[in-house]
Protein backbone atom coordinates (compact mmCIF):
# COMPACT_ATOMS: atom_id res chain seq x y z
CA UNK A 1 0.00 0.00 0.00
CA UNK A 2 1.28 3.44 -0.91
CA UNK A 3 2.07 6.09 1.64
CA UNK A 4 -0.33 9.03 1.43
CA UNK A 5 0.49 12.70 1.61
CA UNK A 6 -2.04 15.44 2.28
CA UNK A 7 -2.56 17.84 -0.63
CA UNK A 8 -1.89 20.85 1.61
CA UNK A 9 1.45 19.39 2.71
CA UNK A 10 2.46 18.62 -0.88
CA UNK A 11 1.44 22.13 -1.91
CA UNK A 12 3.58 23.63 0.87
CA UNK A 13 6.61 21.61 -0.24
CA UNK A 14 6.13 22.59 -3.85
CA UNK A 15 5.63 26.27 -3.04
CA UNK A 16 8.79 26.28 -0.93
CA UNK A 17 10.74 24.76 -3.82
CA UNK A 18 9.32 27.35 -6.20
CA UNK A 19 10.01 30.17 -3.76
CA UNK A 20 13.64 29.08 -3.52
CA UNK A 21 13.93 28.98 -7.32
CA UNK A 22 12.41 32.47 -7.55
CA UNK A 23 14.64 33.87 -4.78
CA UNK A 24 17.81 33.15 -6.74
CA UNK A 25 16.35 33.33 -10.25
CA UNK A 26 17.69 32.88 -12.92
CA UNK A 27 20.89 31.36 -11.49
CA UNK A 28 18.81 28.88 -9.49
CA UNK A 29 17.73 27.14 -12.70
CA UNK A 30 21.30 26.19 -13.55
CA UNK A 31 22.70 25.80 -10.03
CA UNK A 32 19.95 23.59 -8.55
CA UNK A 33 20.64 19.90 -9.06
CA UNK A 34 18.43 18.11 -9.61
CA UNK A 35 16.11 20.78 -10.96
CA UNK A 36 12.45 19.75 -10.77
CA UNK A 37 10.58 19.40 -14.05
CA UNK A 38 7.04 20.62 -14.63
CA UNK A 39 5.64 17.10 -14.31
CA UNK A 40 7.33 16.71 -10.92
CA UNK A 41 4.84 19.19 -9.45
CA UNK A 42 1.60 17.47 -8.40
CA UNK A 43 -0.40 20.63 -7.68
CA UNK A 44 -1.77 22.44 -10.78
CA UNK A 45 -1.20 25.90 -9.26
CA UNK A 46 2.45 25.01 -8.74
CA UNK A 47 2.79 23.83 -12.34
CA UNK A 48 1.48 27.21 -13.49
CA UNK A 49 3.93 29.06 -11.22
CA UNK A 50 6.76 26.91 -12.59
CA UNK A 51 5.67 27.73 -16.16
CA UNK A 52 5.66 31.46 -15.37
CA UNK A 53 9.08 31.15 -13.78
CA UNK A 54 10.58 29.38 -16.77
CA UNK A 55 9.14 31.86 -19.25
CA UNK A 56 10.86 34.85 -17.64
CA UNK A 57 14.36 36.18 -18.25
CA UNK A 58 14.88 38.00 -14.95
CA UNK A 59 13.65 37.73 -11.38
CA UNK A 60 11.50 40.86 -11.62
CA UNK A 61 9.89 39.57 -14.81
CA UNK A 62 9.24 36.20 -13.14
CA UNK A 63 7.69 37.86 -10.08
CA UNK A 64 5.45 39.99 -12.29
CA UNK A 65 4.34 36.98 -14.36
CA UNK A 66 3.58 35.00 -11.21
CA UNK A 67 1.74 37.99 -9.73
CA UNK A 68 -0.60 38.07 -12.74
CA UNK A 69 -1.64 34.44 -12.31
CA UNK A 70 -5.22 33.78 -11.22
CA UNK A 71 -4.77 30.65 -9.13
CA UNK A 72 -7.42 28.63 -7.41
CA UNK A 73 -5.68 27.44 -4.23
CA UNK A 74 -2.61 29.65 -3.83
CA UNK A 75 -2.31 33.08 -2.25
CA UNK A 76 0.11 34.67 -4.71
CA UNK A 77 0.69 37.81 -2.63
CA UNK A 78 1.85 35.73 0.33
CA UNK A 79 3.97 33.56 -1.95
CA UNK A 80 5.72 36.58 -3.45
CA UNK A 81 6.42 38.14 -0.04
CA UNK A 82 8.08 35.06 1.45
CA UNK A 83 11.83 34.67 1.44
CA UNK A 84 13.02 31.50 -0.24
CA UNK A 85 16.53 31.73 1.10
CA UNK A 86 16.27 28.74 3.44
CA UNK A 87 14.32 26.42 1.12
CA UNK A 88 17.32 25.08 -0.80
CA UNK A 89 16.49 21.42 -0.01
CA UNK A 90 12.96 21.56 -1.40
CA UNK A 91 13.70 21.33 -5.16
CA UNK A 92 15.43 17.98 -4.57
CA UNK A 93 12.55 16.85 -2.36
CA UNK A 94 10.08 17.59 -5.18
CA UNK A 95 12.14 15.48 -7.60
CA UNK A 96 12.38 12.61 -5.09
CA UNK A 97 8.66 12.71 -4.32
CA UNK A 98 7.77 12.86 -8.02
CA UNK A 99 9.64 9.60 -8.50
CA UNK A 100 7.68 8.08 -5.60
CA UNK A 101 4.41 9.26 -7.17
CA UNK A 102 5.44 7.71 -10.51
CA UNK A 103 6.38 4.39 -8.83
CA UNK A 104 3.11 4.38 -6.90
CA UNK A 105 4.79 4.30 -3.47
CA UNK A 106 3.36 7.73 -2.63
CA UNK A 107 -0.02 9.09 -3.51
CA UNK A 108 -1.83 12.35 -2.99
CA UNK A 109 -4.88 12.22 -0.77
CA UNK A 110 -8.02 13.09 -2.75
CA UNK A 111 -9.25 16.67 -2.49
CA UNK A 112 -12.13 17.02 -0.09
Amino acid sequence: MAERVKRIDQQRYELKALRYLLEFYPESLTATQPLPRREDFQIPDCQRIFDALLSARAREEASAAIGRLDLEDTDIESFLHLSGEHYYTYPKLIVERAEQFRRGTLELEPAS
